[in-house]
């Protein structure tokens, strides 16, 4: 085990992250949560450990299973898949969020990082996307806000792909994880107007068009500015829509059903 857990002092909270992010990646976030507990038990009256311990959650780095697909977190070993997404413009383009000029040292970079944050550090979580054949595709919250309990929704799907429910309980695996394991009230997608069978797929999961935003976005692969779409989908519907209802018939983590409340400003000790 990394950390110390006989000092007779608290350890300092940057200090603390640090060796918790180093923890989790060579030993499994299990070591690390059980090194949080031994720490709050030794100092109950520390706020900082109170609260850090709070968002250490093991359900937002397990394998989110749903349907005919698996979301798993990205790590440093997704290296390859992922640089093969970025290298497919006309599909890594539909993410906007693949900075142009990006190099495979940045993409790994970005792997590592995230497989280190804690979410609310980053705002983000990012998952690949596979079934029985392997990787499919990518699938992200981002701009997560706990004040406001709203994120965003990003999903790519490779092309080829034979099953025909993997998009829609990718979505819906999601939905399922933002409202349930990080408390969100509303998800968000935006997506290009071009891109008609996202914008259905989300439409089917409950998703509803709120608004469209005209010439929204620099098209790399089309030399034009595209609109965009914007859906939500609200927590309390999702229990209501008929595909949810019938992919409910599937496997599935019971653990996704549990819905879980977060303080509406996290870390407030550990993030300037």
């Amino acid at each position: 085990m990394i950390i110390s857990v006989s000092t007779r002092q608290a350890p300092d909270p940057a200090v603390l992250v640090e060796r918790l992010r180093q923890s989790r990646v060579q030993h499994g976030v299990g070591a690390a949560r059980q090194t949080l507990i031994t720490l709050a038990q030794r100092f109950p009256d520390d706020a900082s450990l109170a609260e850090l311990l709070a968002w250490h959650d093991e359900r937002w780095w397990l394998p989110v299973r749903f349907g005919g697909i698996t979301l798993t977190r990205q790590t440093a070993e997704d290296f390859g898949f992922v640089w093969s997404i970025v290298l497919d413009q006309p599909f890594s383009s539909k993410f906007m969020t693949v900075p142009e000029g990006i190099t495979p040292r940045d993409v790994l970079q970005d792997l590592t990082t995230h497989e280190y944050a804690l979410i609310p550090e980053r705002g983000a979580i990012h998952w690949v996307v596979g079934n029985s054949s392997g990787p499919i595709g990518l699938a992200m919250l981002v701009n997560i806000n706990f004040q406001h309990r709203v994120a965003e929704l990003r999903l790519g799907i490779m092309p080829g792909n034979r099953h025909p429910f993997a998009a829609l309980d990718a979505v819906l695996a999601g939905l399922l994880f933002a409202f349930n394991s990080l408390g969100m009230n509303k998800v968000q997608a935006r997506i290009a107007s071009t891109n008609r069978r996202a914008i259905t797929c989300c439409e089917k999961a409950g998703f509803v068009r709120e608004a469209v935003m005209r010439q929204e976005v620099w098209s790399v692969t089309q030399q034009s500015y595209e609109d965009i779409v914007q859906l939500s989908a609200l927590q309390p519907e999702l229990a209501v829509n008929p595909l949810y209802r019938y992919r409910m018939k599937s496997r599935w983590d019971p653990w996704l059903l549990e819905r879980l409340e977060w303080p509406r400003r996290p870390l407030e000790r550990f993030i300037s």
